[in-house]
């Protein structure tokens, strides 16, 4: 699938069939993820694959009771080791361990996109009780969440225009190129 094509069709899904996830997509999701730009490069993002019923159930309710995520086949969860990041970077270390993971987990919804699976970034969740359920260490912290599956929806996203979304020269100003707009007519030109 091309990129861009992927970035439009990857949407947040939260029915799934009850349809197996092959150990050999999970791996290539886990492989685009492994290869999202870190600060430093220091790659602190751990990745915990969780397939029990018993164990997602207890993620779900640990997500503010979100119980629909036990369908999906597959959650993963994006944790950072922050041991090295506070040593590089004493002052905004958590800043980067946030983006970083960031940075994996749209590797990871991307990819199942590629692979024709659906996710959900779940951001909401009771950070100590995801770490005593998975027994994650102190001194590693739970970033994301992100179910993966195959979707029973068909899932439709409204989006902003991007002309509501895109200043020019300092924020908020509207004082634009006129011969770019409408933008969404020079990028029906590019994507041919």
């Amino acid at each position: 699938m091309e990129l861009f094509d992927c970035i439009k069709k990857s949407s947040q899904v939260k029915n799934y069939l009850d349809k197996e996830v092959s150990h050999k997509d999970v791996a290539r999701i886990l492989d685009a993820a492994h290869y999202a730009s870190s600060s430093g490069n220091i790659q602190n993002w751990r990745f915990i694959v969780v397939r029990s019923e018993e164990t997602k159930e207890k993620i779900a309710r640990a997500c503010s009771d979100q119980l629909w995520m036990q369908e999906a086949p597959v959650i993963i969860v994006i944790c950072s080791n922050n041991s090295n990041l506070k040593s590089y970077f004493q002052k905004k270390w958590k800043k980067y361990c946030r983006e970083n993971c960031a940075a994996a987990a749209q590797n990871i919804t991307l990819q199942a996109t590629n692979l024709g699976l659906s996710s959900c970034w779940i951001r909401t969740f009771n950070e100590l009780r995801i770490k005593n359920i998975l027994k994650i260490p102190d001194h590693v912290s739970v970033e994301a969440i992100i179910t993966i599956g195959y979707s029973s929806e068909k899932p439709i996203e409204k989006r902003h225009k991007l002309e509501e979304l895109t200043f020019f020269e300092v924020y908020g100003s509207r004082k634009r190129d006129t011969s770019l707009f409408p933008l969404i007519k020079h990028l029906a030109k590019f994507r041919k």
